[in-house]
């Protein structure tokens, strides 16, 4: 990957981030969003025969858990604004003999299918970079059937050690740091918050479950490459393509300072799973 070869532009939007994302998009040697994914979909109660719809599906971190889950007898509509992941998505669905699953462009604020289709809508990491998650949440329990589940996944208190690492960055930015999708005040600050969102659009029984994830880098290299693979990436892009090594180059000086006592780079990753039940139909 050419990184830094295009800049940010003021006028990105998040699925234009992603789609410069989406060759790599977890594929940096270490896995994140696809055992988030699988774990996601686990926690999902889906049956056999349900029809499922994934928003924002990415690279098919949800969509091909889904698909198992629900069986050749079920239906997975995974669904994402960017073509460079909708192409990787259906490859791998094609490539893994998926008839069940349909791949397509669509908006995760306002998925075009019919009231009532589907029995569970699954959101992984998505919601919550959305430009307005209380919208999305309605229109989702609109397309849910009455009864129907939500289930989707958002960061919760971010390790520390992330942050020591990433905020050296902000140094070599001319104009400040940009907006991050997801970042800043939002619903997804606390627990009860988010309950009171779900709430909000139409459901019921919600409930947030955090989940611990370690995430474990074998040198400097491997965790930059992967933050060129997340939401980050609107910062790595606003860095000027000569300034781009130093910042490196200072990144890795605070990677070496987190190492635990074994010698690991690890970042310890809370992941909130809600859930709910819709009231509409």
């Amino acid at each position: 990957m050419q990184q830094g070869a295009c800049e940010a532009g003021e006028g990105d939007t998040v699925p234009e981030v992603f789609e410069r994302a989406a060759p790599d998009y977890d594929r940096g040697g270490v896995e994140f969003f696809t055992p988030l994914g699988r774990r996601l979909v686990e926690s999902a109660r889906l049956g056999r025969g349900q029809h499922v719809l994934d928003v924002g599906c990415g690279r098919g971190a949800c969509t091909v858990p889904a698909a198992e889950t629900v069986g050749d007898e079920g239906r997975v509509s995974a669904i994402d604004a960017s073509p460079a992941m909708v192409r990787a998505t259906s490859a791998l669905v094609a490539e893994l003999s998926l008839g069940q699953v349909s791949v397509e462009e669509g908006d995760a604020m306002s998925p075009a299918f019919p009231v009532g289709s589907f029995d569970a809508v699954v959101a992984g990491l998505v919601v919550f970079m959305l430009p307005d998650p209380a919208i999305a949440l309605r229109n989702y329990a609109t397309l849910l059937r009455p009864g129907g589940r939500l289930a989707m996944s958002s960061f919760g208190p971010v390790d520390p050690r992330f942050f020591h690492v990433t905020d050296v960055l902000l140094a070599y930015l001319p104009d400040g740091p940009p907006d991050i999708p997801g970042q800043g005040e939002s619903p997804f600050g606390s627990k009860d918050s988010l309950i009171r969102l779900v709430e909000s659009a139409g459901f019921s029984e919600v409930s947030v479950d955090e989940v611990g994830f370690d995430l474990s880098f074998s040198e400097p290299g491997q965790w930059w490459q992967w933050l060129w693979q997340t939401g980050g990436r609107v910062v790595l892009e606003a860095i000027p393509p000569d300034r781009l090594n130093a910042a490196r180059e200072a990144a890795y000086q605070r990677m070496e300072e987190v190492r635990d006592e074994e010698g690991r780079l690890t970042v310890r990753w809370n992941v909130w799973f809600t859930h709910a039940v819709s009231r509409k139909g």
